[in-house]
């Protein structure tokens, strides 16, 4: 029983720590807009870090937004 505690406690540590890694290296969102049912969905790239900063990586972190724009009447 004592094993299943300390398995279950270092998982939940190992998922902590790899969830403020990963929030440390977001380098911004991707804002994805399908307001148009007739057409393909808009994507907007919205940087929080440089843009120098973020060319030197070999591969960055977004964030997605889903998120109407346009109302639909």
């Amino acid at each position: 029983m004592v094993e299943v505690i300390i398995f279950v406690v270092g998982i939940l540590i190992g998922i902590i720590i790899t969830t403020i890694g990963f929030r440390k290296h977001i380098a911004g969102s991707l804002r994805v807009d399908q307001s148009d049912p007739d057409d393909q969905p808009y994507l907007f790239l919205e940087m929080e870090k440089k843009l120098s900063e973020v060319l030197k990586k070999k591969y960055v972190i977004l964030k997605v937004n889903i998120q109407n724009y346009i109302s639909q009447k």
